[in-house]
């Protein structure tokens, strides 16, 4: 299992991607890592790497398995794009979850008024009204304000076929990459990121993420024009937890574990 990368292309056109992932695809890699310029990886990038693919493949090999068809592995995302979505099943009760806990909230307050009288003098009228129509449903807004990854961890590979932003890291499957080329070939200009979700959902690919990202996007300046304060908005909060130590202690894990030898 190896794949061959391009980290050094300055990735800004079409052009420029296709070349490279051309160039990639024909050494015979089995897998073709493409790199944007403004990047940093972190300690144990290719051992972590081995590894999901080590998950993917098994999920892979029938139509029925959850990576089947996948277009690639991505290496970088932002967690400000990935949001509460309606095929997520709280976020798409979320007013019916806004009633029952309300109406819950005062059948158990009356239900304690009734069998602890000493709470009367607390749990007045007003008091119930208050606590289950203005603290109860500021307490569940605060649960999903404080985010879906923060509350839902996803494993170490995943589906992130929305949201997922920007080609600062992606790993192609050598199967997908021919098809792949001839569409940005048909497609020519356009944003290369855009035109490889469009590929990607025209045909039914999965798109598949690392849990915690393995790139770190670094640049200040879009080739997409957007401003500044977007462009410093492309970032990876997970990967600034990242501490050096567990990291090497990682990476020596992972080479015992796949026996092989990896940076």
């Amino acid at each position: 299992m190896h794949f061959a990368n391009s980290c050094d292309a300055l990735l800004m056109q079409t052009s420029d991607y296709l070349y490279a992932l051309r160039l990639c695809y024909e050494t015979g890699a089995a897998n073709v890592l493409m790199f944007e310029d403004d990047i940093i990886v972190i300690d144990g990038w290719v051992a972590k790497i081995r590894e999901a693919l080590k998950i993917i493949e098994p999920k892979s090999r029938s139509p029925r398995d959850e990576f089947w068809n996948w277009v690639y592995l991505r290496l970088f995302y932002t967690e400000t794009s990935i949001t509460w979505e309606d095929t997520d099943f709280a976020w798409r009760n979320i007013n019916l979850i806004f009633f029952f806990a309300s109406v819950t909230g005062v059948a158990g307050m009356f239900i304690l008024r009734r069998a602890a009288p000493m709470t009367r003098r607390h749990l007045d009228n007003l008091s119930i009204a208050v606590v289950c129509s203005i603290t109860i449903p500021a307490f569940i807004a605060l649960y999903f304000m404080i985010g879906k990854l923060s509350l839902q961890p996803p494993p170490t590979v995943f589906v992130l076929n929305k949201h997922g932003c920007c080609t600062q890291g992606l790993l192609f499957p050598r199967s997908q990459i021919s098809d792949l080329m001839k569409y940005l070939e048909e497609r020519v200009h356009g944003q290369t990121d855009q035109m490889i979700e469009d590929y990607a959902d025209r045909d039914g690919k999965q798109r598949l993420a690392t849990a915690k990202q393995l790139v770190q996007h670094v640049g200040l300046q879009s080739s997409r024009d957007n401003s500044f304060i977007n462009s410093q908005s492309t970032w990876a909060f997970w990967f600034e937890l990242n501490d050096a130590q567990q990291l090497r202690q990682e990476k020596e894990y992972l080479r015992e574990k796949l026996g092989t030898n990896t940076k």
